[in-house]
């Protein structure tokens, strides 16, 4: 049996060495490296057709005009309410200031 002769780590050839890389270069490896292809985006409602997807949109925009509908009633429930109580004041203090009696003419208030 013949021996074969062990190598050692490193190349024995003095052509084969090449020059270490720069900075640069390593850091144009490491940056590529780290480089990942941009996600396809994500659909917003995952599983719906789109059907279902108008059929969802109409039913938020349905919900979004009542609830506009009951903030103007109850503005304008609010609103009379507000005249109202202006309403009962002035007609208080002109029956106040009435004179119901019949026996003397009615003031003219200028």
């Amino acid at each position: 049996m013949s021996a074969k002769p062990q190598r050692s780590g490193w190349t024995e050839e003095t052509g084969s060495f090449e020059p270490l890389p720069t900075y640069l270069e390593l850091a144009m490896a490491a940056a590529s490296a780290h480089e990942a292809p941009p996600s396809p985006p994500r659909p917003r409602l995952p599983g719906l057709s789109v059907v279902e997807k108008l059929v969802a949109v109409g039913i938020v925009c349905l919900a979004f005009y009542g609830m506009a509908l009951i903030g103007c009633g109850l503005f304008l429930k609010a609103e009379a309410k507000r005249t109202g109580f202006i309403t009962q004041r002035m007609m208080s203090a002109e029956l106040q200031d009435a004179d119901f009696d019949i026996r003397f003419s009615p003031r003219i208030i200028n």
